[in-house]
């Protein structure tokens, strides 16, 4: 099958929607299908395989449309459907493309299980992270992972970081990174590959203080590393998390401080939190990334180039 994938940020950007697309291709094309990508921005001419199309503001519809008129695609997938994406579903209307949107709700991404296990925990990494030989030490290890740009996601985690007892590793940099050093958190702005996988792993608890995400891949990868996770529930991680079960749901419409005590009660309470790990990896094992690209090419690519629609595709 051909496959055009259209995504407002790709590479090297670590937000969700690219991360997201990254491992989409790399499934696409393990499988043998042939893949373009159209991204925002410019950069390399290929990813894996896939031949990469950059665009910017300015660029039109006509040569949108152009582009997709080269690679032919059975079927136009918006990963992110922002700004790229209109002009890109416009072109691939035209063309008489199917053009998939996907509701977070009725497809879920995968993880990547072989990468991120619970055997990746490195408890000296985590010692030096509590400060275990400081007069207030064995602290708690709270960790996020993801851009640090929105004013209130970095006020949430301020707030977790003033937690007492609690020490915030944060994998990610941002105008907010600053301010969360100066609250006390210990800021990595660009673990990639292997060392990420290896810090979320040695993380007690990840919180992901996003009221609205499309993606969370790093749930998902806390999760397959046997750590719990702390989120709202009106989010895409409600749908991995079950309160109380693999971790704890914040109802959306408190704020910070009702998250900061969700957390808080994680450090007051080990059993429940060995409890919440012992049950995180288990809870995720069923969706690795073949799994979730294979119902792609089975399930939604199928129904759109066929004209069949369902609630997953707009």
């Amino acid at each position: 099958m051909r496959i055009a994938l259209v995504t407002e940020e790709f590479l090297p950007s670590d937000v969700p929607a690219a991360r997201v697309t990254r491992e989409i291709v790399g499934g696409l094309v393990d499988g043998g299908h042939d893949v373009t990508v159209f991204a925002a921005g410019r950069g390399q001419a290929s990813f894996r395989g896939a031949r990469i199309f950059w665009a910017s503001r300015m660029t039109s519809v006509g040569a949108v449309r152009e582009a997709m008129t080269l690679a032919r695609p059975d079927v136009c997938h918006l990963v992110d459907p922002h700004r790229l994406g209109i002009k890109a579903a416009e072109a691939a209307g035209r063309l008489g493309i199917p053009t998939v949107v996907l509701d977070p709700k009725a497809w879920m991404p995968g993880v990547d299980l072989d990468h991120h296990h619970p055997g990746l925990r490195d408890q000296g990494l985590h010692d030096r992270w509590a400060r275990v030989h400081s007069p207030d030490g064995g602290q708690l290890v709270v960790g996020h992972a993801g851009p640090l740009e929105k004013k209130k996601v970095v006020q949430r985690l301020a707030n977790v970081a003033g937690l007492p007892g609690v020490r915030l590793v944060v994998l990610g940099d941002g105008p907010g990174a600053k301010a969360l050093r100066t609250a006390g958190a210990k800021v990595i702005p660009h673990a990639t590959g292997l060392e990420r996988a290896r810090c979320i792993a040695t993380f007690d608890v990840l919180v992901q203080p996003r009221k609205k995400e499309v993606y969370a891949p790093a749930v998902h990868e806390a999760l397959a590393s046997g750590v719990p996770v702390v989120a709202f529930d009106g989010g895409t991680a409600a749908d991995v998390l079950t309160h109380e079960l693999n971790g704890l749901l914040v109802d959306t419409d408190r704020g910070g401080k009702a998250f900061a005590r969700a957390v808080a009660r994680l450090g007051a309470s080990p059993d429940l939190r060995f409890n919440l790990a012992a049950n995180a990896r288990p809870s995720i094992a069923h969706r690795s990334w073949h799994e979730a690209v294979a119902e792609l090419l089975e399930v939604h690519y199928p129904a759109a180039a066929s004209g069949r629609t369902t609630a997953a595709i707009s």
